[in-house]
């Protein structure tokens, strides 16, 4: 089994639904952008999330545009377009998740708030302030 961890954006709103077995699942496309400069290009990824990680992304209230990661186990899978075209896809069952935070320049409190069974949290990004370095054109820190 092949296992991914990648980082896009949530294309669309989803909401938590209920299968016939009562349990919780959710499904979104994640966008990854990949290559750099003129030669970026945008992939598009399944996602499916069941039980308590489809209850957790609800919660935190993961919509259109959010920025996150995830991780899980991917495979290539066969589905027929809605115009009876049989295509593929990449599908990430998920195994764990989170919010990417970003900081612009001189931010130097960036937080995000979220609910969980003991209610409601702040997390901070912890992001150390400073430049960005190239790893093509930089040596890294020591």
């Amino acid at each position: 089994m092949s296992q991914v961890f990648t980082i896009g954006r949530v294309t669309a709103d989803f909401e938590l639904k209920t299968s016939q077995k009562k349990n919780h699942y959710v499904r979104f496309s994640l966008a990854e952008n990949i290559g750099y400069g003129q030669n970026t290009k945008t992939q598009y990824l399944q996602v499916w999330a069941r039980g308590v990680d489809a209850e957790n992304l609800a919660k935190a209230n993961v919509k259109k545009g959010s920025l996150i990661w995830v991780s899980g186990s991917i495979e290539l899978e066969e589905f027929m377009k809605q115009n009876g075209i049989l295509d593929k896809r990449l599908k990430i069952t998920l195994n764990d998740w989170g919010f990417v935070l970003s900081r612009k320049p001189g931010d130097e409190k960036s937080q995000v708030q979220y609910n969980d069974e003991s209610g409601t949290k702040t997390l901070s990004d912890g992001i150390p302030s400073g430049g960005e370095i190239d790893g093509d054109r930089n040596d890294l820190p020591d």
